[in-house]
């Protein structure tokens, strides 16, 4: 991060110059501000502590800032799950201090008020809410499986026809090292193969990737998530790129937590309104899909992820898919509410990749980005 310095300017007389130049001296970092030095220091307390503090920070300190508040560091010798909830609370100190300071001023902006269905809303209220939208647009339709269903039946005309061609008695052989290369590319790759291939067949596959995330990503900071890291693709997370926690999952997503849902289920009470924010945020990437084309071609691990949620963790007792449909739908009209908003935070994700989660999450605030 460069430093921002004043620089003064000193007139000299004409004799000046005659005379021999003294050696200049690095720069102190007592000449920096701060959170510059905390920065610079790769300090992530003092950094949270500094935004806390009532000192200078810019735009662009603060995405400095947020991006050291998110990064996850190696486990602490207190052991793994102290080390997360401990970031954890450190990073929610960061998000309300940038809240603060009017450079968040929407995190959170969705729980100051009801969101606009609830669970006794009427046909009506639905329909009207849903415009030209059905549930049928909520239900994710797989379409990269089909893709994939497609291309196995080509590639195993292809490889019959190469056995063929090669005097081979039966084409097994290539059939068992296809299953093979699929294998490597499931478990060890992630599925950057299958990506790559799905990309090259529909131009839209990674433009769809791009805005589910996206959908993630703004309801979880309009809903008072905190954002850990986002990454775009298995390739990118194969190779360690995004940013925050995300990237070191080894799989393409947007990683956020709900410090309140985490507590709650200490307590072991978890209210309503915290399930209902929850799962909008986990429906998120579907609402976004369903804005933005209509209907989700992806989401369904999003989905299984929410049943189990409600089902195992919770104890939810109503219609599973009834919830998860009203939590995509009550994200489609806090989408819709925010479109300008999640159209910047599109355009910065496709520019950026999420290399940088604090450029992504301030620029959902930020005209100018």
């Amino acid at each position: 991060m460069r430093a921002s310095l004043l620089i003064f300017t000193v007139y000299h007389s004409a004799g000046a110059y005659l005379q021999p130049r003294r050696p200049q001296r690095p720069l102190s970092r007592l000449a920096l501000t701060p959170l510059e030095r905390a920065i610079a220091g790769n300090d992530v307390d003092a950094v949270v502590d500094v935004l806390e503090d009532d000192v200078p920070c810019d735009r662009a300190l603060a995405i400095a800032a947020l991006d050291k508040a998110a990064a996850v560091t190696p486990d602490s010798s207190d052991g793994e799950q102290f080390a997360a909830a401990f970031e954890e609370a450190r990073l929610v100190r960061a998000y309300q201090a940038l809240r603060r300071r009017g450079l968040a001023p929407s995190f959170g902006i969705a729980i100051d008020e009801p969101f606009p269905l609830s669970q006794g809303a009427s046909e009506e209220e639905i329909a009207r809410e849903a415009g030209d939208l059905t549930l049928a647009a909520f239900r994710p339709k797989d379409g990269a499986g089909r893709m994939f269903a497609i291309l196995g039946v080509i590639v195993c005309g292809a490889e019959i026809a190469a056995a063929k061609a090669l005097g081979l008695d039966s084409p097994q052989p290539l059939f068992l090292a296809t299953a093979g290369l699929a294998a490597v590319d499931t478990f060890a790759l992630k599925g950057a193969l299958a990506e790559t291939l799905a990309s090259a067949a529909d131009n839209t596959y990674s433009e769809r990737i791009v805005r589910h995330e996206a959908g993630h990503l703004l309801l979880a900071y309009l809903c008072g998530l905190p954002v850990q890291g986002c990454v775009l693709s298995a390739r990118e997370a194969l190779a360690g790129e995004g940013s925050g926690a995300a990237s070191l999952n080894g799989a393409a997503g947007t990683a956020f937590f709900d410090p309140e849902l985490n507590a709650a289920a200490r307590r072991g009470r978890i209210t309503r309104s915290v399930i209902d924010r929850y799962c909008i945020v986990v429906m998120g990437g579907i609402a976004a899909e369903a804005v933005s084309y209509g209907s989700a071609e992806g989401g369904k691990d999003d989905e299984s992820a929410l049943i189990s949620f409600l089902q195992d963790t919770v104890g939810f007792t109503g219609d599973v898919l009834v919830q998860a449909r009203m939590s995509a739908l009550n994200g489609v009209i806090l989408l819709r509410r925010y479109r300008a908003e999640f159209e910047r935070l599109v355009k910065v994700l496709e520019r950026d990749r999420a290399t940088s989660i604090g450029a992504a999450v301030l620029s959902i605030d930020d005209a100018a980005a």
